[in-house]
């Protein structure tokens, strides 16, 4: 799904006007062209520190900035990159995305799903190295709120169709990462219906949560996000869970699971 993804962000920049590009987005610093300039630089340094094993950007920025946290090291970098960037032509950021696009593609198809990666992917939940298919789970899944944060900056219809059930496929294993501590007896499920996007079960074994495609007809209980929500509630563009999240059977049980996830899915605070 990289590809069509990618194809569809092409399409859309464009369209855009001079204006359009000049947008503000959710993202405060960040204008429409400031975000996607941060989509090439993901790019960009996927394919160094994955494809080609080069020194990784967040380890040089270490050198210059001890003592930075993480997060501290990860703003930074993507702030510099993006301003630095800024003279790009919007035409030549739009094609530096499309080449780009076809050589991540181009890896991410031939790597190997199950291939360890050197890096942990704490989307996930994970502190360890991890496959590959977490690591594109998770570039898709940033692509796909990006992208989905210029179309609201610009007014433009939401994504739909194989895009969104992609995403929902991502997320509803991400989120069962995320919920490993949520205590509930052995056996339990909750079926989580992303709108028109499908439906996944979350199974509770002894010390984990996973997912399985599907609607567990007997599930313990069942989260229904609207299908009008799905799109918001992927690409965390909701401010209040309750207003798009219902509950059936268990409802103590599918709250609790909710609860436990809201940070992952509510608005971010910049």
């Amino acid at each position: 799904m990289l590809r069509p993804e990618r194809a569809t962000l092409l399409r859309l920049l464009a369209t855009l006007s001079p204006e359009d590009w000049a947008k503000p987005t959710e993202c405060p610093a960040w204008d429409v062209k400031g975000v996607a300039l941060h989509i090439l630089g993901d790019d960009l340094s996927l394919l160094s520190r994955q494809r080609d094993a080069a020194t990784d950007s967040l380890t040089l920025m270490a050198i210059d900035h001890p003592g930075f946290t993480f997060r501290q090291l990860l703003d930074s970098f993507n702030e510099q990159w993006v301003t630095a960037a800024k003279y790009f032509s919007n035409e030549l950021l739009i094609e530096m995305l499309r080449i780009v696009g076809d050589w991540s593609a181009d890896f991410y198809e031939n790597i190997g799903l199950e291939t360890m990666a050197r890096e942990p992917v704490q989307f996930f939940a994970d502190l360890d190295p991890s496959p590959y298919w977490k690591l594109i789970g998770r570039e898709y899944a940033e692509r796909v709120i990006h992208q989905s944060q210029i179309r609201r900056a610009v007014d433009a219809p939401e994504l739909d169709g194989e895009i969104v059930a992609a995403a929902a496929l991502v997320h509803a294993h991400m989120l069962a990462a995320f919920l490993r501590d949520y205590a509930a007896p052995t056996g339990a499920t909750i079926a989580v219906e992303f709108g028109d996007a499908g439906t996944w079960t979350w199974e509770r074994a002894s010390d984990q949560w996973s997912a399985v495609e599907g609607d567990a007809a007997a599930a313990s209980a069942r989260v229904k996000v609207a299908s009008a929500s799905t799109v918001r509630l992927l690409t965390r563009d909701v401010d209040d869970l309750t207003a798009v999240v219902t509950f059936e059977g268990d409802e103590a049980l599918a709250r609790g699971a909710i609860d436990t996830l809201a940070f992952l899915i509510v608005r971010p605070t910049w």
